[in-house]
């Protein structure tokens, strides 16, 4: 039955992101709001602070992206900043029970700068953000199934205890050879390779550090708004590093600008 539950909730998040992009870039754009919104009410709650200046970051930075677009670069470049000092910053710490800059900081860098980086992606190459989608479930999917039947040794056991290995790096090969393999390889340049397969290890990494910042806070998921899986915080952290890098890879090789 958990199952059951489970893949059904999947479909039907899955299906509001993909049918949203397809209809219509400022719908995507609405539903990531709303996405971000509810991330950081349920941030909040397991942090035990009430911020609501943090509600603004995403349509303030979506306004200024609308305004100046060379913006999008540079929010890039911090957004990877942000997240790469975010991986350090709360390794070993427990000032995310104590700091509301700690809430502030992880509302703007682990939910809003990276989901706005994917609308502005939908609203101008939405194929792209298709293949986002597509790497990080994939490895995602194929490092929980491969990793529950064949995984032993274990990848943070003192963060996320059933994670292994094995599960994960067969997760980025199964995920990015597939992802190949539908699209076309043969029309794929060597580049998305090396793009995919780095998004989908950002994809893992940013997945270890939102398990660690649960875990300082004393919980085990965010909230139950997604039954199965927990809380929408919970369904985004693959992205939280995985969408700025992989949007910056895109600039270095030039398939977007």
């Amino acid at each position: 039955m958990n199952f059951l539950i489970r893949s059904l909730t999947s479909f039907l998040y899955v299906g509001l992101l993909l049918g949203s992009l397809y209809i219509d870039a400022t719908l995507f754009t609405v539903v990531l709001f709303l996405i971000a919104i509810i991330a950081q009410w349920e941030l909040q709650k397991i942090t035990n602070k009430k911020i609501i200046l943090s509600y603004l970051f995403f349509p303030l930075t979506y306004v200024a992206v609308q305004v100046n677009l060379e913006y999008h670069l540079y929010l890039v470049g911090v957004a990877v900043v942000g997240c790469l000092g975010m991986l350090g910053f709360f390794s070993n710490s427990k000032q995310l029970r104590y700091s509301k800059a700690a809430v502030y900081f992880l509302s703007l860098f682990q939910i809003c700068i990276p989901l706005l980086l994917l609308a502005q992606l939908g609203k101008s190459n939405p194929i792209y953000v298709l293949y986002f989608f597509g790497i990080i479930w994939l490895s995602d999917t194929g490092a929980y199934v491969i990793g529950s039947l064949f995984g032993k040794r274990k990848l943070a056991p003192s963060i996320s205890p059933n994670k292994t290995i094995e599960g994960s790096l067969s997760g980025v090969l199964v995920a990015t050879a597939a992802l190949l393999y539908a699209a076309d390889i043969e029309n794929f340049q060597y580049s998305w390779v090396l793009i995919l397969v780095v998004t989908a290890i950002s994809g893992a990494l940013g997945d270890l550090v939102q398990s660690k910042i649960k875990r300082v806070c004393g919980v085990k998921d965010s909230g139950n708004i997604l039954p199965g899986h927990g809380g929408i915080y919970d369904r985004i952290d693959s992205s939280i590093l995985a969408a700025p890098i992989y949007i910056l890879l895109l600039n270095l090789f030039a398939y977007v600008s």
